[in-house]
């Protein structure tokens, strides 16, 4: 049994379902309440984590615990370190077996009050409950841990993230809650290959010629065509508005922790009237690098004059936008640009307009 004040026990976060409880027989009998009185634990109904009141980065948080007690008073939040071991153990062991056998209810009812933190919770392979939802093909609580702030392209030690794991165990639908959570489909493990070419690798071990094996190959070609779908596409940015910190997205779950990073206001072509903020994962170190240096994203409507600089050459550049025409050197013009103007000025032609337009770069 535990006292309320007793000395700090060191306790394990949830982070290792290999911490099992070994003794059948559960220590349930843990604080003294205020009048002494021995108290018996009902069950472990809840936990959250809890920041130092000096917002002290080498101080960890505070890991508690909402108790229901077997007398009838009323539920408390108590720190680990009041807890015994073997209590907290079995609630670890509780969420673990829930999430390798993908037992709905109990997950459900375990995430009711601690959700944020379960979902984060990682194992000794460094996988978090999002891993056996996706190997389940459990869509349902890939979005649910989605919601509650959960790491979809969290690596385990082999490099597997969850869109491994359900593209590996052919879960579709899985695999489609998983894009449209921010899964990237590029994504490579320790042997270099992203989901997709994990499937490959997959496909491409089976025996040829085996009637049997041919359900499975349309599940693996299924599995392949909606991985294809979905890789990223390169496209071109208008423009690059502003920059910020990462924040949280407005719907996210009470507690989430805060994004890391930089994100970017960015204008695409084909929406010129709702820039969208994209993480700095998604944009190119080039466009980054040129938003820095103050260059920005415009369509040109024709190339102007050529003038040598030694080495090198710049192009007079007019701009669909009204913008003042400006020289430009030749790496911030598309080579397709400069070819047609090239070619218009052998044949004696002045400068040269561009059918459709074309992103440039021009001077801020």
């Amino acid at each position: 049994m535990q006292q309320k004040n007793d000395p700090y026990r060191p306790t394990p976060f949830l982070s290792s379902p290999s911490i099992i409880h070994r003794n059948p027989q559960l220590s349930f009998l843990s604080p003294l309440k205020a009048g002494g009185d021995i108290v018996e634990v009902e069950e472990l109904k809840g936990i959250r984590v809890i920041e130092n009141e000096e917002n002290d980065p080498d101080k960890p948080p505070l890991l508690q615990y909402l108790v229901k007690w077997k007398d009838g008073s009323p539920d408390t939040w108590e720190p680990a370190k009041n807890l015994a071991d073997d209590l907290l153990r079995a609630y670890e062991q509780k969420w673990w077996s829930a999430v390798k056998k993908g037992d709905l209810d109990t997950i459900y009812s375990m995430m009711e009050v601690g959700g944020t933190v379960l979902a984060r919770t990682v194992d000794e392979n460094y996988r978090t409950a999002m891993f056996f939802a996706a190997a389940l093909g459990k869509a349902e609580l890939v979005d649910r841990l989605v919601k509650e702030g959960a790491e979809v392209n969290m690596a385990d030690k082999e490099g597997y993230t969850a869109l491994h794991m359900a593209a590996g165990y052919m879960h579709v639908s899985t695999i489609n809650a998983l894009l449209a959570g921010g899964a990237d489909p590029e994504q490579e493990d320790r042997q270099g290959r992203s989901p997709l070419e994990l499937v490959e690798s997959l496909r491409n071990n089976l025996p040829p010629n085996n009637p049997s094996l041919v359900p499975r190959i349309m599940a693996l070609e299924e599995v392949i065509k909606t991985l294809t779908e979905n890789l990223f596409e390169d496209v071109e940015p208008a423009q690059v508005l502003d920059v910020r910190a990462a924040k949280l997205a407005e719907d996210a779950p009470v507690g989430t922790p805060p994004p890391t990073g930089r994100e970017f206001l960015v204008l695409f072509g084909d929406d010129m009237d709702n820039p969208v903020w994209l993480n700095e994962r998604y944009i190119s170190e080039d466009v980054i690098e040129d938003f820095e240096s103050g260059l920005e994203y415009a369509e040109a409507e024709e190339i102007l004059d050529v003038r040598n600089r030694g080495d090198s050459r710049t192009y007079l550049v007019r701009w669909k936008d009204g913008y003042p025409d400006t020289w430009e050197d030749e790496e911030h013009c598309s080579s397709d640009l400069v070819r047609i103007f090239e070619e218009g000025r052998s044949k004696g032609g002045g400068a040269v307009e561009m059918e459709g337009g074309q992103l440039q770069l021009q001077s801020a």
